[in-house]
């Protein structure tokens, strides 16, 4: 496992940088088990992802992390079969604030253009998060 404080030798430190601290600020554990899955047997896309997702797209100004958390998960419910990227950044959507009601509301406006099946699978990642959590919604 990489400590967070450890910093690889990268030919752009800064953008790996910008992204490694993005990364941080949403999900430091789920990041890292993230990362860790990809060094074995991907590092150079571990390295990718850090640099362009998070260093490039997710720290450009324009959008705060709520709403570039909020359109992330529609995004990913679009795409379905994305249960592992969709438990990652559900858990990052609470942790910058998100409310666990945004986000089912989030889910059942994607119902008339998505479809009932790909919404109710994101459903499903939401309520094993909220209840890892402790999160009891009425």
């Amino acid at each position: 496992m990489q400590d967070p404080q450890e910093r690889p030798q990268h030919q752009d430190l800064s953008r790996y940088e910008r992204g490694w601290q993005r990364l941080l600020e949403l999900d430091s554990q789920g990041g890292q088990r993230i990362l860790d899955g990809l060094q074995a047997i991907a590092p150079d896309l571990a390295t990718a992802i850090i640099e362009f997702a998070f260093g490039d797209i997710y720290s450009r100004s324009g959008l705060d992390l709520k709403q570039r958390q909020l359109i992330t998960l529609t995004a990913l419910t679009t795409l379905g079969n994305s249960e592992v990227q969709l438990e990652f950044h559900l858990n990052a959507a609470l942790n910058v604030g998100l409310e666990p009601d945004e986000i089912v509301e989030a889910f059942i406006n994607c119902v008339p253009f998505i479809g009932v099946p790909r919404v109710f699978n994101a459903l499903g990642v939401a309520k094993r998060v909220f209840l890892s959590r402790n999160i009891q919604r009425d």
